[in-house]
């Protein structure tokens, strides 16, 4: 009796967790909204390698590729109308193209298309066609968008220095569907920060770097850049963020008559510096405390190669050093996004001992900051 009671109760939860596993989870309500707009026959519930569906149940008579992605941690992170079909997105802005397929999607299945439109126009997403703002009918017109959409045959990306977006598809028989929008973090993505902060929290704390990683960009410096600093070292100057404190700059010392970058105990500032912008020098363990939106915070631990590995890619990196308390090394590390008008800040502190060891590094992240906050903070600047 005692034996069928066991299975029993194991029929039940197993019974109670599948439903459970079977649904996606989303890292935004607006994601999750949007997922279930869509006919239960065009989903997609479990995590998958990236695919499309042919929709037919969206509009009558028209075929809608709706594609799913998941990102690395089994999180369902997009889904949108693919106008591209057989492009590889991520070659050209997957930022950007992944906004544009949430929209278009949006668009063709909003119950009111009406206040959809005005959200965006609030937004400052405006979309024109060949020049001209189409009637409200256009969206969904059959020899209208739908149609445009199917006949996309290329793209161009323009951003500008105000930091907004101009986005020109090709459809075809000098049709052009043109979109404006700012650079806006917010809008990109359609999660607000505490929607940002959480997900970068979820994933940080879990990434692993690939042994194939490409560390983030550094540019080398020959003997033409490099400018005498002080003793035996030199300076190769690098672009600085708003003020001239942060920066991109290496030192380096000249072994042979070729530059080799300092790290050593006698120079241990411009060590410091070397470490946090050139992450092949050592592979630290970064103790983190992330602060979240609302006040929360989050603690984890990652190797640095890990945290320079997934925000490589979309951000520059800018580090000023402040002055030391005791035997420990203070400095604030900026990761700029290319693709919108935010940064995420690090203060960051660690023993010489450590530095010198590739020991723990401790951190306190600021995730998530508008520019204008920043701007607000340092005073106004115009180099980048």
């Amino acid at each position: 009796m005692r034996k069928v009671k066991v299975v029993f109760i194991t029929v039940i939860l197993f019974a109670w967790v599948l439903p459970a596993i079977s649904q996606p989870v989303f890292y935004s309500q607006s994601l999750r909204k949007l997922f279930y707009s869509l006919p239960s026959s065009c989903s997609v519930n479990s995590p998958v390698a990236d695919t499309v569906v042919l929709c037919t149940e969206i509009m009558q008579g028209i075929t809608v590729p709706v594609a799913y992605c998941w990102d690395g941690y089994g999180m369902l992170a997009h889904i949108g109308y693919r106008f591209l079909p057989g492009s590889d997105t991520a070659s050209l802005h997957p930022a950007v193209v992944r906004f544009l397929e949430r929209e278009l999607l949006s668009l063709l299945t909003t119950d009111d298309l009406k206040q959809k439109l005005t959200i965006n126009r609030d937004n400052g997403l405006t979309l024109l066609l060949n020049g001209t703002t189409p009637p409200q009918g256009f969206y969904r017109g059959r020899n209208d968008l739908p149609l445009l959409l199917q006949k996309v045959s290329g793209m161009n990306i323009r951003l500008d220095e105000e930091r907004r977006y101009r986005v020109d598809l090709n459809c075809g028989q000098g049709q052009t569907l043109s979109f404006h929008f700012v650079a806006d973090a917010e809008l990109l993505s359609d999660m607000d920060k505490d929607e940002r902060d959480k997900r970068i929290a979820a994933q940080l704390s879990q990434h692993h770097a690939k042994a194939t990683a490409v560390l983030p960009h550094i540019p080398a410096c020959n003997n033409v850049s490099l400018q005498p600093f002080h003793d035996s070292v030199y300076l190769c100057r690098g672009a600085s963020f708003i003020i001239p404190q942060m920066n991109r700059n290496l030192y380096y010392r000249k072994t042979d008559g070729m530059p080799v970058l300092v790290f050593s105990r006698e120079q241990v500032a411009e060590s410091f510096s070397n470490a946090m912008l050139v992450p092949a020098i050592s592979d630290y363990s970064f103790n983190i405390i992330q602060s979240l939106y609302g006040g929360a915070v989050r603690k984890y631990e990652v190797k640095s190669s890990d945290f320079y590995d997934y925000f490589s890619g979309d951000y520059d990196l800018y580090f000023g050093l402040e002055p030391p308390t005791g035997n420990k090394l203070l400095g604030t590390l900026i990761l700029s996004n290319r693709n919108t008008s935010v940064i995420h800040l690090a203060h960051v502190s660690i023993s010489i001992d450590d530095l010198m060891s590739g020991g723990t590094m401790d951190m306190r992240l600021h995730t998530n900051i508008p520019l204008h906050n920043i701007l607000t903070l340092f005073g106004e600047g115009t180099e980048r």
